[in-house]
């Protein structure tokens, strides 16, 4: 889309951040803090759609199953939503597809800039759809488990460990191999210092990086 043709975007748009982690959207609302004059953080919804009408729901699916596509479903289909953006650290071509069939109007890689993620909420408020190009892992912001040396994709998998997923749901939730879940299970436990299944889901579960608020 050239400069000519991009949409003119509000003077001041309203964002509701959903995820199922206060850490995750905390992080988030700190990141968009020097844009409050264009972007009103008005809700941090942990595990519940926006409760008040707002422009755009920007959804970071870190710890939900096939990124979250059930959702992202849920929140295009509100009516308190105007549109919906997911935030992410990964994405392949088979998940940009499913994502934008679940309804999303933007697909935001964690590795832009802040600035760049201001300028891309508005776009697509204004109508616009915004799909970044490159992906990749930033040093910031920490994803749950930073501390223990876990890296994103062993954080992924160490939160659906805590909720009790086998290897083999865990690969079909992230998009990966059973062998590949085996092989980030052993660094987990070498890095936690356990030896088994319920010790690591236990030390994980305990951990208030790992804590999510459920629905009743």
């Amino acid at each position: 889309m050239s400069d000519h043709d991009r949409p003119s975007p509000p003077r001041r748009i309203t964002v509701a951040l959903v995820n199922d982690y206060d850490l995750v959207l905390l992080g988030l609302a700190e990141m968009l803090r020097p844009f409050r004059d264009r972007i009103d953080v008005v809700e941090l919804d942990v595990n519940c759609n926006p409760e008040s009408r707002v422009d755009l729901a920007l959804f970071d699916p870190y710890g939900r199953a096939r990124l979250g596509l059930d959702r992202v479903s849920s929140l295009t289909r509100d009516a308190n939503v105007g549109r919906v953006a997911i935030y992410t650290w990964t994405m392949t071509a088979e998940q940009r597809d499913a994502v934008l069939a679940a309804g999303a109007h933007g697909i935001i890689a964690k590795s832009t800039t802040p600035d760049g993620l201001a300028d891309a909420l508005l776009e697509i408020v204004a109508g616009g759809e915004f799909v970044s190009s490159d992906f990749g892992v930033d040093a910031t912001p920490a994803w749950p488990g930073h501390d223990f040396g876990f890296t994103l994709r062993e954080s992924e998998v160490a939160a659906l460990l805590a909720d009790g997923l086998s290897n083999k749901e865990i690969a079909v939730a992230l998009w990966i191999s059973p062998n590949t879940v085996k092989s980030h299970l052993k660094a987990i436990f070498q890095k936690i210092t356990v030896t088994s299944r319920g010790q690591a889901m236990a030390r994980i579960a305990g951990g208030p990086e790992f804590a999510r608020r459920r629905s009743a």
